[in-house]
């Protein structure tokens, strides 16, 4: 399921073999009250919304919410030249006629703008803006960012565990060429994008942590990049995570990727003599 790699940084999760839950409990050793964990999924899928009243007692007994990143304090700007081939190179001189003519012809059907306007992009990037076009607007916000909309309006601290720079330079290790590859298949391999990622949404929802998993499982793409983008951004999330936790209530809310597993946040907390248990709760299917 390569195509769903693609949007690792948003959504990637690892194996577990913790109970089965998105929502987790942390508690004692340092910490006066309990904070909680909460395993999130960069979608518009209104059904990743339809959490019960648990969660929302979780999230309104907290003092603050803490998230991967502030979005809405990003300098887009700044993100985007990172998002962009050194000067000189396109990928107009990267690709077949062919090719070109295919992410031309996709291009201003999912995205509104030819080729021309997008062809400095790096083709990681490119890939994962073409297949985030396919997934369901259901909702105004993805759910991270729903989370830090009601905490700014219930006038929680918001804090943000990492620099946005340090996801965007994960990416330097794919190799240019093996972006390339990346960006061909999704050019001609276009059709199960929507099926895979409902695939994806329904297990997500069983809270079935191994079957995403595997669906994300990718033997193309570089080891280091696996830990860049999670191992490495969960020992900075983790140390974030406790400072604040020291403080005050935290609901920190941050991709799902990163709470199981040995070198996951629940793994990291346990290691260092913390109480993490999980909080089970239902989806309300008449949200």
């Amino acid at each position: 399921m390569r195509k769903l790699l693609l949007s690792i940084g948003l959504l990637c999760l690892a194996c577990t073999a913790f109970a089965q839950s998105l929502l987790w409990r942390v508690s004692g050793r340092d910490l006066k009250v309990s904070s909680y964990l909460y395993g999130t999924i960069h979608i518009q899928d209104k059904r990743v919304f339809a959490f019960d009243s648990t969660v929302w007692h979780c999230f309104n007994s907290c003092d603050a919410l803490a998230v991967e990143v502030l979005l809405d304090r990003l300098d887009y700007s700044t993100v985007r030249e990172k998002m962009l081939l050194p000067e000189g190179q396109s990928l107009v001189k990267m690709l077949s006629k062919e090719d070109l003519a295919v992410l031309d012809s996709l291009c201003k059907a999912k995205l509104g703008v030819g080729v021309i306007f997008l062809g400095n992009m790096k083709p990681f990037f490119l890939s994962s803006a073409l297949q985030q076009a396919d997934l369901p607007k259901e909702m105004p916000l993805a759910l991270d960012l729903f989370f830090l909309q009601q905490a700014r309006n219930r006038g929680m601290y918001c804090y943000g565990l990492e620099d946005y720079m340090d996801q965007i330079k994960a990416t330097d290790a794919i190799t240019l060429d093996d972006q390339l590859k990346i960006l061909r298949q999704t050019l001609h391999e276009t059709g199960d994008v929507a099926a895979s990622f409902d695939s994806l949404t329904l297990a997500y929802l069983a809270f079935d942590l191994e079957t995403i998993t595997k669906m994300l499982d990718d033997t193309m793409l570089p080891d280091n990049f696996r830990r860049v983008l999670v191992e490495k951004r969960n020992q900075t999330m983790y140390k974030g995570f406790r400072k604040l936790a020291k403080k005050q209530r935290v609901f920190c809310a941050v991709g799902a990727a990163h709470l199981p597993g040995d070198k996951g946040l629940i793994g990291l907390l346990r290691k260092k003599g913390y109480t993490v248990e999980p909080v089970n709760f239902e989806w309300n299917v008449d949200r």
